[in-house]
């Protein structure tokens, strides 16, 4: 026999393959997401070998004030984003819950974009301003408890100002990215984020070099931000050009539709940054930096290849936003099944890579260090799973603009953490009291009920769901499929009627 010869592309078939793979949204957030892991260890090294141990205590107190900054969007993002997917798929109006009926044309409706545009634009304005004073008296009370000890406290108070500075900037520049991954412009948000991350790393690794010290990350981080905003603005503002602005925009009324389900999400999000925050806390008061060392690695990898394979779903997000708004249901499916095995799939490798390399990896490059036994991470790696699927539904059922999770995870939460403190503080489990408590909080409730409740939500069934897809054709969805599931919804305020303007369509991908 001979042997098959291997077939080698022309340069015609690279060229094609090279211009997917630019064009892939999925490419593109794997890229930024390994970005963002590559900046603790690529900046590590600078900042151990840069800073004195003073000032690396104050580093970690700056890193730990700028991460409050996501807390004062209090949910208003994905609530904006959710609306903008809603007008690109020709929605006339916008409802505080529940999903409107849907428009007389599927076109985009460009008079509500840019509605939602000038009411984000000043919305933001104030929320940075509420930044400016919260974290500005707070932090300022923190950094200034310790100063004293570092080198220069001048220096140090100009990071702590730059800082500020680059957390105002940071809430007042990304909404631009936000608004417009929202109108279907994946790719193109995800290169922007790409490119001021990388400029970002860039600038604060130079810093570091040149001994600018504190002020290397804040600096960074602020340019970062500003090609943040200068790209995604360009790209926004080009999108809506052809279609002139409204002559007046209802800012109350539309801040009105948005709060009722902001403050439920951003209720959320707190009560699971509070729950982490905490976990972190037992774990550094009974049992030290070395377990803590242990279980946030842990963590830390199962967390990463979760944000890897959630990318497959996260990319389409915005189009089936826009199926939501049409009440095409059956769109919805084709859209996410296909797209939920990938997401599985890849999580499922990426675990097993983690449990067999993991530690031969650690032994050689780690200096020491360790993850959980594999009878502790087996538990570890089933928690971010189910994490992971419960996101994706709540997230799904988050598109049609109502929340009905919100209860049950605050009391998740909450009893993630009892648990957590009673088996830390009444049994021998060790590290393993922090990895029980969520799993065992979570399969109670949230894990296993709402994944079938979304699937009745787009007229079918959770195993049918997974085993056979979406319908092949729009009649063999079942009634709950119909306008009906939206119109029962309750309807407390309503933003509309809107006029539907002309024009293409947000590129799919």
């Amino acid at each position: 026999m001979t042997a098959r010869r291997l077939s080698i592309p022309t340069p015609r078939q690279a060229g094609a393959l090279l211009k997917r793979v630019h064009q892939s949204a999925v490419g593109w957030s794997w890229v930024l997401n390994a970005l963002r892991l590559a900046s603790g260890f690529i900046l590590l090294p600078l900042v151990l070998t840069k800073l004195g141990k003073p000032e690396l205590g104050m580093y970690y107190v700056l890193l730990s004030l700028s991460a409050l900054v996501p807390l004062v969007d209090f949910g208003f993002g994905p609530t904006i984003g959710r609306f903008v997917t809603y007008a690109m798929g020709g929605a006339e109006s916008i409802q505080a819950h529940g999903v409107a009926l849907p428009g007389r044309t599927a076109e985009p409706n460009y008079r509500l974009l840019w509605e939602l545009l000038f009411t984000t634009r000043v919305l933001y304005r104030y929320l940075t301003l509420a930044l400016l004073l919260m974290l500005g008296l707070w932090g300022t009370y923190v950094v200034e408890l310790r100063i004293h000890e570092t080198a220069s406290p001048f220096m140090t108070r100009l990071a702590w100002g730059a800082t500020l500075v680059t957390a105002m900037m940071d809430i007042y520049a990304n909404w631009w990215v936000t608004y417009l991954r929202s109108m279907n412009e994946v790719v193109t948000a995800v290169r922007i984020s790409v490119f001021g991350w990388g400029l970002r790393l860039v600038i604060a690794a130079l810093l570091f070099l040149a001994g600018a010290g504190l002020l290397s990350l804040p600096i960074g981080s602020f340019f970062g931000s500003l090609s943040f905003r200068f790209l995604a603005r360009r790209r926004v503002l080009g999108l809506l050009a052809a279609h002139p602005a409204p002559p007046t925009v209802r800012l109350r009324e539309t801040l009105q539709v948005l709060w009722p389900n902001t403050w439920r999400l951003g209720l959320q999000f707190i009560s699971g940054y509070l729950t982490i925050n905490a976990n972190t806390a037992l774990c550094l008061y009974f049992l030290g930096l070395n377990a803590n060392a242990q279980y946030g690695l842990s963590v830390q990898l199962f967390t990463f290849v979760s944000g890897m394979a959630s990318v497959w779903v996260n990319v389409k997000w915005p189009l089936i936003g826009q199926c939501r708004a049409r009440h095409d249901l059956v769109g919805v499916q084709r859209i996410l099944w296909p797209r939920f095995w990938l997401q599985t799939l890849t999580f499922l490798v990426g675990c097993a890579a983690i449990i067999v390399a993991g530690p031969l990896l650690l032994r050689w490059f780690g200096g020491g260090k360790q993850m959980l036994p594999l009878h502790w991470l087996l538990p570890v790696m089933a928690s971010s799973f189910f994490e992971m699927q419960f996101t994706l539904w709540g997230t799904l059922l988050s598109t049609e603009n109502r929340l009905p999770y919100l209860w049950p995870t605050v009391a998740t939460n909450v009893l993630s953490l009892i648990l957590s403190f009673a088996f830390v503080r009444f049994t021998s489990l060790g590290l393993g009291a922090l990895v029980l408590g969520p799993l065992i909080a979570g399969l109670l409730f949230n894990y296993w009920f709402w994944p079938p409740y979304t699937a009745r939500s787009l007229g079918t069934g959770f195993l049918r769901f997974l085993l056979h897809g979406a319908p092949r054709q729009a009649g063999e969805v079942g009634a709950a499929a119909s306008p009906k599931v939206f119109a029962d919804l309750p309807v407390e305020r309503k933003l509309g009627p809107a006029a539907a303007g002309g024009g293409k369509q947000g590129s799919s991908l």
